[in-house]
């Protein structure tokens, strides 16, 4: 069987264990998995080799703890830390390009990516947003392995404050949206990442709330055709 590793960018006991059934749920019983904390200090960082040895594919997952901006002041300690985390990711993502482990970036773990890139990762206030809100693939997206079979059109759902706020350098857009220029960017021959949460069905947002099947349907995807 495949094997998954979950990258977590949380502190909140509650999120980090939600988190964890939303990935269980998702990835079924098409791969196992296993979780790893990225604000960890007695992780082998120095080391990721060990951090991925015998996984299949890796998973930088969301955060409602740390952000790139968010509206904080540049001292606040949560966008501290997240400069901590980004160099633990950038150790894991090298390491996988080596060794052509795919990876696949959701939320915070989509500007991680963005940012190792120079996609300069901000509060852009007309990219934030919390919902379920429609997506386009390009002809990219429509031609690219992981979303093949995909409509053209879906909802999907975001839940984010912080965006990249231009194209990371070598990244190619696969989905795009009015209020998400960059909804689904892939580097390379296996490196995706996605601004909205495709392991979550709903996110209640007022009075007017979308399920998403379609984009619940990534994951799944990403290890069938994606993660060998």
């Amino acid at each position: 069987m495949k094997k998954i590793l979950v990258v977590q960018s949380r502190i909140t006991e509650a999120r980090i264990e939600r988190e964890r059934e939303n990935y269980r749920r998702s990835i079924g019983n098409r791969a196992g998995v296993d979780f790893l904390s990225a604000v960890d200090s007695k992780l082998a960082w120095e080391t990721p080799e060990s951090l991925l040895e015998n996984f299949d594919g890796i998973i930088f997952g969301g955060s409602s703890d740390f952000d790139f901006h968010g509206g904080r002041p540049l001292e606040d300690p949560m966008r501290l830390m997240s400069t901590i985390i980004l160099s633990r990711a950038k150790a894991l993502v090298s390491c996988a390009e080596e060794h052509r482990i795919p990876v696949l970036g959701i939320c915070f773990g989509h500007q991680l990516i963005a940012e190792m890139h120079n996609g300069h990762v901000s509060n852009d206030g007309e990219q934030s947003k919390r919902g379920a809100f429609q997506v386009s693939l390009t002809e990219a997206g429509e031609a690219d392995a992981l979303f093949a079979d995909m409509p053209k059109k879906f909802f999907a759902q975001y839940e984010h404050k912080d965006s990249a706020t231009k194209l990371p350098h070598g990244a190619t857009v696969l989905a795009s949206g009015a209020a998400c220029r960059f909804s689904a960017l892939k580097y390379g021959e296996n490196i995706y990442s996605l601004q909205f949460h495709p392991e979550i069905l709903r996110v209640i947002e007022g009075s007017e709330s979308y399920d998403s099947p379609e984009a619940s349907r990534l994951i799944p995807l990403w290890i069938e055709r994606i993660v060998t």
